[in-house]
């Protein structure tokens, strides 16, 4: 099979500019370096020490305040879109996806994300991030900070293709009353208030927020989601703070399909709360210890009653059946994480980051794993980098992670890259590091044998209630960790007099002993199915391409970003037998060969500024089979908004358009059809 990898034509204005940014790093050639540093944006990512981008040891992509805000984004997962190499689609109108570099079926869990620090990576059923529980609202972001690449050697082992750390804003950056309302088309509703006091060396903030919105047309996925945050700082001397947050986070969702035997139309609830507390003692520039803990609990509700009725072909008697069930999909997730951290320079060109910590996660959910008994995973850890600036040009960066798992038993994941300085304004950089992805508690000991939840007769006699009928899902106790090997060589040109910068990204990644969804017969249960599912090593891909990007910033305001991915995957050699019971086949289509954005804001008139987003993805395949192919779509997001003058209110009222060049497919062929959307937004300050 062959999906198509046409592509429209932004290449061509894309490729000019870039001769043109070249042509200008050559004429910018010398100049002070200490002033060429002194006003530089720092990431903390990628290493977990503060870092000139230049400096870091592999891609970081940074979507500041004022690229969210123009973006019009409502939700989260929607600002991917803006970094290279990512895939974003909807499942269904309140089931976000998000992939780098593919390798994702419906479920995507090969990325780590943060929010200040504290993972949202869910290694409990089979997600690794759920978009609608992250547990910050969108407008306390500070910035997020998207290390393009595997980086198990900083953040362990979910960590696979990359990480993305959410940074929120300061409580002390947020004083006073704030309230947010915005309305459009699909139903969105949404309404956000937040409040924010600063008390003597004590400053917080109260977040309270809800959205809504009824999803994509004729389909029962419309969404409300609730948040409630606090945020404290407290200088408690010279050198020393604590942060404390604490959040609840509500998710009511319409889930299900219209006439479907045992997926009817209902309503689910997940719900999380979690609590936070990190000190910090930075007794000199460059020194800093911190310790954090944090506590989080997710509680799922989905539970229905079905008689189903069952045909004699499936069920080999002479008449048709009527089975009663109780699915009960209700779960709960606890986890606990202690980590210390220890920055210090050990000379003026030697610094070090050194840490360790210990996580454990409990997971209660008896239809998945069929026992009442709480499933628990212990995670040991301990990291280390070093960062050599050897000479003005020269910078080296070794780092590992040494992790203890109670399912697949120790891993080390180490990295090391060269910076090479080629002007003071144009950088270098060749690394290469091993991660590691532990399988999820459901992938190893998943165990869905489904039983009947009353007695109910038969021409053989009468089944009596918690019968096992038929297994969905059956264990792999066996089942090891996937591995990749990253090879990657960067460009970054920082061009301040044209307010330019210039990213390419040469990337090879071997991922081996990728876990898929295998099928067998299994004799489990009164009713033998050829489709029981199971998790197995038995995926591999050699993941390769270029990733660019060019950025004109003149002003906070004003931008116009131009970025180009261009990927290819390959996947194992199968037979026909193999194919037919492997979705390995599909694993060389689940990312686009080809993706572009063109991203910018114009303030061009006092108050007033315009923002535009064009998309252009290739067409791709979720891992599965060709019945989850999403063809070539193009996305056009537009936004027009006005800053209100202080004289009659502090705030801005803003138009945002989604999606307005025509309905896209970004999950499915012929299904979850991702529509036009408008709405207003109304910001004021108290």
């Amino acid at each position: 099979m062959q999906l198509s990898s046409r592509h429209p034509p932004p290449t061509r204005a894309f490729s000019l500019l870039l001769a043109a940014l070249s042509f200008t790093a050559e004429a910018d050639g010398g100049g002070d370096e200490n002033a060429h540093l002194s006003d530089l944006p720092v990431v903390l990512t990628a290493t977990r020490l503060a870092q000139a981008p230049a400096d870091a040891p592999g891609a970081v992509t940074v979507i500041d305040r004022a690229m969210i805000r123009a973006s019009g984004a409502r939700n989260i997962h929607e600002l991917f879109r803006l970094v290279p190499g990512f895939q974003v689609g909807m499942h269904s109108g309140n089931q976000p996806l998000v992939a780098y570099h593919g390798l994702s079926d419906d479920a995507p869990r090969r990325l780590l994300v943060q929010v200040d620090g504290r993972s949202v990576y869910s290694p409990y059923l089979i997600a690794g991030v759920e978009w609608n529980q992250i547990g910050v609202d969108i407008d306390d972001i500070e910035r997020i900070e998207v290390f393009r690449g595997s980086n198990s050697a900083a953040y362990g082992s979910n960590a696979f293709l990359g990480v993305a750390n959410i940074v929120t804003r300061s409580p002390s950056e947020t004083l006073g009353t704030t309230v947010r309302y915005r309305a459009g088309s699909d139903g969105i509703n949404d309404i956000g208030v937040r409040i924010g006091q600063q008390i003597g060396d004590v400053a917080w903030r109260l977040r309270a927020s809800r959205n809504y919105d009824r999803g994509f047309i004729d389909v029962n996925d419309w969404r409300k989601s609730e948040i409630a945050t606090l945020n404290v700082d407290w200088r408690a001397s010279r050198d020393s703070t604590l942060e404390a947050q604490a959040g609840w986070t509500n998710s009511d969702e319409g889930l299900g399909k219209e006439d479907n035997l045992t997926d009817p139309e209902r309503a689910g609830r997940i719900s999380t709360n979690f609590g936070l507390l990190r000190w910090r003692h930075a007794p000199a520039p460059g020194e800093e210890t911190t310790l954090s803990y944090y506590h989080q609990e997710e509680d799922g509700r989905d539970a229905y009653k079905l008689t189903v009725p069952v045909s004699p072909s499936s069920s080999g008697l002479p008449v048709a059946l009527s089975i009663p069930f109780n699915f009960d999909y209700n779960f709960k997730a606890v986890r606990d994480d202690l980590e210390i951290q220890r920055i210090t320079g050990l000379m003026p060109s030697l610094r070090a980051v050194l840490g360790a910590g210990l996580r454990v996660d409990r997971i209660t959910a008896p239809i998945r794993f069929n026992t009442a008994e709480s499933s628990r995973n212990a995670v040991n850890h301990a990291f280390g980098t070093l960062e050599w600036r050897a000479s003005p040009r020269w910078l080296f960066n070794v780092g590992a992670m040494i992790e203890n798992n109670s399912l697949t038993g120790t891993s080390l994941a180490p990295r090391a890259s060269v910076n090479f300085r080629l002007t003071d304004n144009q950088t270098l950089r060749l690394s290469v590091n091993r991660s590691n992805r532990n399988p999820t508690a459901f992938e190893q000991k998943s165990s869905m044998i489904f039983t009947n939840s009353a007695a109910f007769a038969t021409p053989r006699g009468t089944v009596a209630a918690g019968t096992p009928i038929s297994q969905t899902f059956r264990p792999a106790p066996n089942l090891q960790a996937e591995r990749i090997t990253t090879y990657e060589l960067g460009y970054l040109a920082e061009l301040r007099p044209v307010a330019t910068t210039f990213d390419v990204r040469l990337f090879l990644e071997r991922a081996r002993d990728l876990i898929e969804i295998g099928s067998e017969r299994s004799t489990v249960g009164l009713l033998p199915r050829n489709n029981t599912h199971y998790f197995a090593n038995s995926g591999r891909a050699d993941i390769h391409g270029l990733e660019a990007a060019a950025t004109w910033r003149p002003s906070t305001g004003t931008w116009l970003t131009l970025q180009h991915t261009e990927l290819r995957i390959n996947g194992p050699t199968l037979s026909p037998a193999e194919a037919a019971h492997s979705p390995s086949e599909w694993v060389q289509y689940s990312a686009p060969r080809h993706s572009s954005t063109v991203f910018g804001a114009w303030e061009f008139l006092p108050r007033w500024q315009f923002s535009l987003a064009k998309h252009w993805i290739g067409s791709m395949t979720w891992y599965q089979d060709s019945a989850h192919r999403a063809f070539m779509y193009r996305q056009l997001d537009v936004r027009l908004a006005y800053r209100l003058p202080p004289t009659l209110a502090r705030g801005e009222i803003a138009l945002t358009a989604r999606n307005i060049d025509g309905a896209d497919q970004t999950y499915a062929n012929g299904t979850s059809l991702w529509g036009n959307q408008v709405f207003g937004s109304l910001s004021l300050e108290l």
